[in-house]
């Protein structure tokens, strides 16, 4: 990236959920009210017109943080930053200017579309909502739009309903509601995760050539590290509500520098037969999101774990130009270990 100007800026955000408790026990206000902390003080930049990738496994938060950013979910705390503004304070018309700067592309192109609207309707409703030009205005703009995203000839498109449509399709429709409004900043949500995998490549191939085009800033979720590979920039890793690494792409993929990080890279097929890589296989499940485990989370899992993990909480640690890791083998004091991150050979079966 040639400039480093923030388009998004988060500094120690949480989004807290109370868990559901029984009807009896909320009536009643028994018990103390247990807390799923699904985004868990995290900081991270997205720079203007970059690609920002964040991974990691299924209920790790990645969803919950990319709604909270589009103020979808209320923040427990924390800020967010959007061209140096906090949307976390906004109110009215501020806030209303700021949705029509960012939208979300869903994962689901099944669900995500109201069947009771034909296609130019459902393109046209936030053009409605906000009011946007005149009437034979915000018809040649979904024109022109579903044009743009491949539905063409968008005449014929525009009068389908969703269930007349392929996965493909009705995905590119989403992205063309999203786009309608002109917006600078879009999260794709794993867009591409329900669709077959003969049509992925040309969805993305469509996403990476309007970020060009309209020098639009995406953050991209997703599980899968190669195909983040392939967008991004930037990647970062989520582990149980926090960041855990972040770097440019190819370089946290080649060298990664955090052990979920490592295990999570060993698992991504490789495409050359010449090049083995030793799978890490990481024992037990995911912890409890309302019972955290003390001192490092990924501790109860990680191949290389010491006892001073299960002491404190791991800070980042700068491990590589733009390139950080939440890991205590990183610390100046544990240097002298022989337990090493980065190009180690895999410890777990």
């Amino acid at each position: 990236m040639s400039s480093h100007q923030s388009k998004m800026r988060v500094e120690n955000l949480k989004k807290h959920f109370t868990a559901n408790q029984g009807l009896l026990d909320r009536l009643l206000s028994r018990g103390d009210r247990e807390v799923v902390k699904a985004v868990d003080g995290v900081n991270f930049d997205i720079r203007e017109g970059e690609s920002f990738g964040l991974a990691g496994e299924s209920g790790c938060g990645k969803s919950t943080l990319g709604k909270t950013l589009l103020n979808l979910h209320d923040s427990t705390d924390g800020s967010i930053y959007f061209d140096d503004a906090d949307i976390t304070t906004q109110t009215g018309r501020e806030d209303i200017a700021f949705r029509t700067e960012a939208q979300l592309i869903q994962q689901d192109p099944f669900n995500s579309i109201n069947p009771r609207y034909k296609v130019f309707d459902w393109v046209k409703e936030p053009l409605d909502v906000h009011s946007l030009g005149t009437r034979d205005e915000r018809t040649d703009l979904v024109m022109e739009t579903l044009n743009e995203v491949g539905l063409r000839p968008a005449e014929a498109y525009a009068s389908e309903y969703p269930t007349e449509l392929s996965g493909g399709e009705r995905q590119r429709v989403g992205i063309a509601r999203a786009l309608v409004l002109n917006p600078s900043f879009l999260v794709a949500d794993e867009p591409v995760s329900m669709l077959d995998v003969s049509v992925r490549a040309s969805v993305l191939e469509l996403l990476n050539r309007l970020k060009e085009e309209r020098g639009l800033t995406t953050l991209f979720i997703s599980h899968d590290l190669s195909l983040l590979k392939h967008m991004c920039d930037r990647i970062a890793i989520m582990y149980l509500g926090q960041i855990v690494e972040v770097g440019p792409a190819r370089q946290l993929i080649n060298d990664p520098q955090h052990p979920y990080t490592e295990a999570l890279v060993s698992s991504t097929p490789i495409i050359d037969p010449d090049v083995e890589r030793e799978r890490i296989r990481l024992e037990g499940e995911v912890p409890d999101p309302i019972n955290l485990p003390s001192g490092c989370r990924f501790a109860p899992r990680c191949p290389k774990v010491m006892d001073e993990c299960w002491d404190e909480e791991p800070r980042m640690y700068d491990v590589a130009e733009e390139q950080e890791a939440r890991c205590i083998l990183h610390d100046e004091a544990h240097a002298d270990k022989d337990v090493s991150v980065g190009g180690a050979q895999a410890t777990s079966d």
